[in-house]
């Protein structure tokens, strides 16, 4: 059994419509499996257990998302959820409600957002040197002598991609901790000269992060140890390199009216409304269904979406929780 199935059970995929309607669906089979391989041997109805598989789905990709918030001290109650890909829009809603978020912001095309990105994002090359020193000791002249090192390897790369010196940016980073400890942390490192003064100031970024992600930090006579450094090469392309629009050439038409679907034990079975980005450009209230070519967004009840001036969907939620 597949996520795939779960959404075609619960009603959030039109399987006549995936890519345009050149991927086809077999609704009555992905039903007659789940029934017999799930709900049954749980003793659940066919869309509690679609609904309990969906909300597994969306568990594994929260996981990510606060792997790089609450797990790093930021509170995703104060950020946007960005969904893209062909399933982030999908599941956008379950997972914000879950993480008690109040916004989503879905792109145009959001299923081909990973490819516009590796077309159009500046060029970047990565570079890291392990350099164990706790950093009151360490000889300051090695450290230059290091970092140099990076960013002269840095530059030659970028030169052999044909970017000019004009259109090349070098960003430093440091990865530190306390003496002892067998985890540490990566904190933006300034750039310009290196002397005792920027390893202490390296040291004072280091202990605030340590504060803000974790609470707490060290008295000034504990010992912070420098890991490794890091370079990161950046290649300015000309221009944004950013369609003002994007436009894609629709294939297949979005269905519309009403398609009952299932927003879980809480919320039951509803007649969503189903349409096409464009008929957002009013604001309307959930459920939802709005199908693309390259993605479906379901908006839960309770909730509502807008496109904004550049295209986007804007979801906002009701903060009622999942």
């Amino acid at each position: 059994m597949t996520a795939t199935d779960a959404n075609v059970v619960l009603g959030y995929l039109n399987p006549a419509h995936l890519v345009g309607g050149a991927v086809k669906l077999d609704a009555e089979l992905a039903r007659r499996c789940f029934r017999h391989q799930v709900a049954d041997p749980l003793g659940r109805a066919l869309e509690e257990a679609a609904f309990g598989a969906f909300r597994i789905a969306a568990a594994n990709m929260m996981r990510a998302i606060r792997a790089v918030s609450s797990e790093r001290g930021r509170d995703p109650r104060e950020f946007s959820l960005f969904a893209f890909g062909g399933n982030g829009p999908l599941f956008a809603c379950e997972m914000a409600a879950a993480l008690g978020m109040k916004r989503i912001v879905i792109p145009p095309a959001p299923g081909l957002f990973s490819s516009f990105g590796l077309l159009y994002a500046d060029l970047e090359h990565h570079y890291s040197q392990t350099l164990r020193r706790v950093l009151r000791e360490a000889d300051v002249d090695e450290v230059i002598q290091a970092w140099s090192s990076l960013e002269e390897e840095a530059r030659a790369q970028l030169s052999r991609d044909g970017i000019s010196d004009d259109d090349m940016r070098l960003k430093r980073s440091a990865a530190l901790h306390y003496k002892g400890q067998s985890f540490e942390l990566t904190v933006a490192a300034p750039g310009g000269s290196i002397d005792k003064a920027y390893l202490e100031a390296l040291a004072e970024a280091f202990g605030a992060e340590h504060e803000r992600m974790y609470g707490h930090r060290a008295g000034q006579d504990e010992p912070v140890e420098l890991v490794s450094i890091q370079v990161l090469g950046i290649g300015l392309r000309a221009g944004s390199g950013v369609p003002d629009q994007i436009a894609l050439q629709r294939q297949g038409q979005a269905s519309s009216g009403l398609r009952r679907a299932y927003f879980g034990p809480d919320l039951g079975w509803f007649d969503a409304e189903v349409l096409d980005r464009p008929a957002l450009a009013d604001r309307r209230e959930g459920p939802l269904i709005i199908e693309e070519y390259d993605a479906t967004c379901v908006v839960r009840p309770g909730a509502s979406a807008q496109l904004d001036g550049a295209g986007n969907i804007i979801v906002e939620l009701d903060g009622s929780g999942a």
